[in-house]
């Protein structure tokens, strides 16, 4: 008899995970996806959108539901019966499982009074596209990036600071930029390599950097940095969501709401329960991170299953990539290899800004098949006799 496993959560390790048990388990199990929306909202282009360059796509589930054999049930979750084996949704309807992956992502926290803060969503960039025709315009002309403390993916404040910079040099404006993060250089998870080579690019942009520094308020224009009390006069401040975690009832969780996971990504406590991507505890919350842990379960669910198949523990390989309306950078680190890269070049395949094992190659196929593109097309040419350079550009 299969398997019947429910993956709750309709972003990218939700859809990772039902692409990969597809592929490794098949008939030895039967998927239902409780999810809310009918479309998949890819959103790691939407940092274009303010700049008129790009912007998110939308994947409708119900191909993904066709091609990797899932049931999608509209819905969201409420809580969980471990003993019952059972959820409730929002609605009230309950659903049986034989095993449950959590997938459902973090909580949003509003930012201070104030500040802009970029979720990825189209009034979020509308609120910045008018940013830019302030910049553009000569109104505006202070501007501070903010990342706010917990684990909110920093890169797409990097690539919005630096488009705005080059859009503003464009104009023939010379706004004021800060950044101000609590990393000790920028983009450090990647690596001291990278993190050099990102902090050169904005320096040649004249962003101003305050590293392993905090905002404490804005008040009248003026916001006050911890620790040692610096403090900048702005017009605009621009940050990203904090996050916290769901707390779904139920499930054991830590002080802030979120699942802890092993390295298989069961939920510690809560057993036939898995969980991936931002509902768990795990510090950093990235797509192609959350696509590692979603496919960590669904080896472990398909060996269950009666799989051959000896399951990988999760083990992440950090994959950004960093862009603008220009050009690309594309930072790798593998932690447990202790080995790290910075390319202007893609270092892996597809070049997905989501790097997930099943679902870059999936996504790509589906852009083929609706005429549209996802990622960066790479366009190799030799721009010098004796360096050869593959140029990357947005088409």
């Amino acid at each position: 008899m299969p398997t019947n496993v429910l993956i709750a959560g309709g972003g990218p390790a939700a859809l990772e995970a039902a692409l990969s048990l597809h592929r490794l388990a098949g008939e030895r199990v039967v998927t239902t996806l409780l999810a809310p929306d009918r479309e998949f909202n890819y959103r790691p282009l939407s940092v274009l959108e303010p700049f008129a360059a790009g912007g998110a796509i939308d994947y409708p589930i119900a191909r993904f539901a066709t091609d990797a054999g899932f049931e999608h049930r509209l819905g969201t979750l409420a809580s969980v019966d471990t003993a019952a084996h059972t959820v409730r949704t929002a609605d009230g309807e309950r659903i049986a499982y034989d095993v449950l992956l959590v997938a459902a992502g973090a909580v949003p926290v509003a930012p201070a009074r104030g500040q802009t803060a970029f979720d990825g969503s189209l009034n979020a960039a509308k609120a910045l596209h008018g940013l830019v025709q302030d910049i553009e315009g000569g109104y505006t002309q202070r501007v501070t990036f903010v990342v706010p403390p917990g684990g909110a993916w920093p890169l797409p404040l990097y690539e919005l600071a630096l488009m705005l910079a080059e859009r503003a040099f464009e104009m023939g404006v010379n706004p004021e930029l800060h950044f101000v993060t609590l990393e000790d250089s920028p983009l450090a998870l990647f690596g001291p390599e990278a993190s050099r080579e990102v902090a050169e690019l904005l320096a040649t942009a004249g962003i101003v950097m305050h590293t392993s520094s905090r905002t404490e308020r804005l008040e009248h224009g003026h916001l006050h940095l911890a620790p040692g009390g610096e403090e900048l006069a702005v017009q605009r401040v621009v940050t990203l969501p904090r996050l916290k975690g769901p707390a779904i009832s139920g499930l054991p969780a830590d002080g802030d709401g979120f699942l802890v996971t092993d390295r298989y990504s069961q939920v510690t406590g809560a057993p036939d329960v898995y969980a991936a991507g931002d509902v768990t505890a795990f510090p950093v919350k990235q797509g192609g991170l959350a696509c590692q842990q979603a496919d960590a379960a669904a080896e472990h669910i398909a060996a269950r299953a009666g799989a051959d198949l000896e399951p990988v523990p999760f083990s992440p390989v950090l994959r950004g990539m960093l862009l603008t309306e220009r050009w690309a950078r594309f930072l790798r680190r593998d932690v447990a290899a202790d080995e790290s890269a910075v390319a202007g070049r893609a270092l892996w395949w597809p070049p997905a800004k989501i790097a997930g094992r099943e679902l870059a190659g999936y996504l790509q196929s589906l852009d083929e098949d609706f005429g549209h593109v996802q990622g960066i097309p790479v366009e190799s040419r030799v721009v010098a006799d004796t360096h050869p350079v593959e140029v990357l550009s947005l088409h």
